[in-house]
This record gives structure tokens, sequence and C-alpha cells, in this order.
């Protein structure tokens, strides 16, 4: 196939070029009656390149995403990943059907299995006491929780993690086939994974029959541009089609549509030159930052510490708890006083997503940031939260998360023992720490007020303040 050629790029542009006018949508009509201050901060280029109609060559572009990357089909989204997950998931399971699913997941996850009304069967991450971060799963948790759940219809892996530790998804991969039933990944942060031998393998190169994607994470694409990838003939593509058209929109941006696009073509093109320079600049701040008292930073030494199989370098994970104070407090200085935005923070470290867009000067920049940080760390502004051992926020699945949604519910001040009917996911990283239909316990409430205090950020809890929790009405 011609890797050159950018179908929807090019849709757009001779839609503009020609002498075409609209009397059907967008009805800004490509930005014409824009007042000054929505051109100042949008630009008139944006609405003029919102051209609804380029929608129709989205299938040629799918097939050159797909020959690029190795994948039988792609299916590309505008309503980012969620809209993916839900997709994936609803094409591979229904109310009653159970899922193995890794329990570090993204709420999208949780939402589609509210959606499908599917019985989640949790596979625990590993949790790692010495830097109390939790890893996927290994092949031997999927291999025996296979074993309790014979009639499970699909597994679905969370690779890699906010904090760069990989799954094995070969081994994953091999153990769905012999049952015959499809591993989904949730690999959102590995759209250039395909482009250079140094990063994570491609989940679709390791044997997933579905790969989710989010292209505005560590590549070239507008917020909410995501896709699907296919691996085998094991997912239906017609099915995948079919669910997507229920619960996307009919009116997708043009935009979004075309960043994925080029940035295929750029991949294709100049992908291996890009992230080789981009993995040598990153090196060197990892060696830099290695050496300063105080922080500690995850590298490639921690590939085979128990279920890690792999890591994406473009994750910079750094511990400052040896400089007294959490990730929350060091992620609000470095925004406050260096004008740096962290991807995460969280009881010991901050993260930063770094990709091959990163400038020497960036990076030189945040090297210097965590340098001052270091030699003059603040006080300590507020209680470090006390991360529970990881068995304590193991949670019993009491109820379907669907049913517990749509269930009578109270407000409580002492939810211990009660049933959720909400979720509850510190963000970044929007992983859940409670789940509709999971039990609470004294750990895990403890655990979250903890962590408000220290600058925990819970957008979707009914009171953020966790003075209350919403819980499945008893009952009487």
């Amino acid at each position: 196939m011609d890797q050159r050629r950018t179908p929807v790029l090019e849709a757009i542009e001779k839609f503009r070029e020609g002498d075409s006018y609209t009397f059907a949508l967008p009805g800004h009509r490509f930005g014409q009656k824009l007042d000054d201050r929505t051109v100042s901060v949008l630009s008139r280029g944006a609405f003029e390149a919102d051209v609804i109609t380029a929608k129709a060559v989205v299938s040629e572009a799918e097939e050159l995403m797909a020959d690029a990357v190795g994948a039988r089909h792609a299916v590309f989204t505008t309503c980012g990943s969620s809209i993916s997950m839900h997709t994936a998931m609803l094409t591979v399971i229904g109310p009653g059907k159970r899922v193995l699913v890794d329990r570090n997941v993204h709420k999208s996850v949780v939402a589609s299995l509210i959606l499908s009304g599917a019985d989640p069967v949790w596979l625990r991450p590993r949790w790692d006491h010495e830097n109390q971060i939790a890893h996927p799963a290994s092949a031997e948790d999927v291999e025996e929780a296979l074993r309790r759940e014979p009639n499970a219809a699909a597994v679905l892996m969370i690779t890699p993690t906010e904090y760069g530790t990989g799954a094995d998804v070969r081994g994953i991969a091999r153990l769905c086939h012999r049952r015959g039933i499809p591993l989904l990944v949730d690999e959102a942060w590995g759209a250039h994974f395909p482009f250079h031998p140094d990063l994570p393998t491609a989940a679709v190169h390791a044997g997933a029959d579905l790969a989710i994607q989010s292209l505005h994470k560590a590549d070239g694409g507008l917020c909410q541009a995501s896709m699907i990838l296919l691996g085998s003939d094991r997912v239906d593509p017609v099915d995948l089609r079919r669910q997507l058209d229920l619960i996307t929109t009919t009116s997708p941006s043009a935009l979004v549509y075309g960043s994925i696009d080029g940035f295929r073509r750029r991949m294709v093109s100049d992908g291996r030159q890009l992230l080789d320079h981009a993995l040598g600049r990153i090196n060197h701040l990892r060696a830099r930052l290695h050496k300063i008292p105080g922080l500690e930073v995850l590298d490639e030494t921690i590939i085979g510490h128990d279920s890690v199989a792999e890591w994406d370098p473009f994750k910079l994970s750094v511990d400052v708890s040896g400089l007294g104070i959490s990730g929350y407090q060091a992620k609000d200085w470095m925004s406050g006083r260096e004008r740096l935005v962290m991807q995460l923070g969280d009881a010991r470290r901050v993260v930063c997503s770094l990709t091959y867009s990163d400038t020497e000067v960036a990076l030189e920049r945040l090297a210097d940031a965590f340098e001052r940080l270091a030699a003059e760390p603040p006080a300590p502004d507020r209680p470090a939260p006390a991360v529970p051992p990881l068995h304590e926020l193991d949670l019993e699945q009491a109820m379907n998360p669907r049913e517990a949604w749509f269930a009578r519910t109270d407000q409580v001040t002492d939810p211990a023992g009660r049933i959720s009917a909400e979720m509850i996911s510190p963000y970044p990283p929007g992983v859940p720490v409670i789940l509709p239909g999971e039990r609470f316990n004294a750990e895990v409430v403890d655990y979250l007020r903890a962590g408000v205090a220290s600058g925990m950020t819970l957008p979707d809890a009914t009171d953020p303040s966790m003075k209350t929790f919403r819980v499945v009405q008893e009952r009487s």
C-alpha cells in the first residue's frame, strides 16, 4: 500500500480548495463568522478543517493503518479510548457473561461492564512492596484464573501501566487461544510501539485479538483520537463496527480523524528516526536524574521483577519520598513553581509522560527543575497517605456492577461492610479504588480519606471530600 497517502487530510484539502458550499453540517460554515476572540485562541484553521464529509474516506485510512502496524483491521474512533473500550467489550461479552479483567483497570472498563451487564472476575495485580506500585497480573495468574473460570468469555489486560510496566502479553495470549477465547489489551500508551524495536512489543504482534490505543497520549493525535486494532479472526470486524455504531457519535470530528491519518504517515516515513532520537534524549535525562540525591528513578532493571515482562522507557517515574514529601506535593510544586505539568502524582512519586515531541530544551528544563526540587525541597504541607498492603484493597465483588449502579442507594458516612453503588477513581490515572458492586472495608475508606487530605483528586465520586459515600440500599 502507498503509505505516503493521507486520505482524510487529502479529503479535507480537496473540499477546502473546491468551489463547494454546504447547507448541511457543520453550521459554523468553516468559521466564516467567527469572532476575534475565538480565532485568537482556537485559530480559524481548526474550523476550516472541520469537514464532516471527510469521514467518507476513513475506511481507506484505516486500511493504511492496519497495514502499517501489522494488524488485520484498524477501526478509528473520535470519542476517546473510552468509546473504543466500550465497543471492544460489548463485542465479546454481554449480560451474564464472565470476563477475566486485570483489576488495575481504567474507569472506562468499569463503565463497559455496567453497559454490558457482564460479570467481572478480577485478576489481582502483583503488588511491588519495594516500589509500592501495582504491576499487571502474570501469565501464571491468568492460567490459574482460567482453571477456576472455565466458562470465561474473554480476558482483558491493561499494559503497560501508568508507571510503564508491561505484562507478558504473548504468554497470556497463548493461554487464551488454547481455550478459544479472545484476549483484549488496553494498550492506551502504545500506538508508537510497532515503529521501534526498543519499545515494548505491540500487543497485536504478541497475539492480542483486540488492542485499544489512545493516539493523544504518547503520539501525534488530538485529544479523543483512538483506534481499535484487530489482530486475529477471533473477533468479527462487522460485529465490532455494529457495536461502535450503537454508542458513538454520528458527527465525528474530521480533525481527530486527520490527526490519526497524519500520525500514521509520519511514523511510517520518519518514526524509527524520531523515536531513536527521543530515546537518546530520554536516556540522557534518566542518567542525569539518577545522580540526584534523594530521587529514585524507575528504569529497565524493573524487567523481570515479579510479573514485569516489558518496560516503557517513555514513562519517567521518579520517587521523591527521599525528600520527605509526597508525589502529590511534588506535582503541585512542579506546576506552581516551575510551570511544569506532571502526568500524575501519588503517595511517593511523580510520573512524566514523555514523547518523541519533547525537545532537548524541554527535557533540560525538566532536569533542572528536579535538581532544584532536590536541592531545596518544600517543607511538607500535608500528611503523606499510607498505602495499605494490596491485599487490604482486594475487595469482595458482592454484586454485579450494573445491578449495583442502578440499585436504590443511600449516602452514608461509614460505608464499611456496605456495597458500593459508585466508582471512585483517583485521577490520574483513573484506576478505581472501589467499583460498583464491591464491598467497602475500613482500609479502603481510610486510604481514600487520607488520599484526599494529601491532594488526591477524585472526580467521579459523588462526594469528592470523602465525607460520605454512595452505597446500595439495604433491604429491610
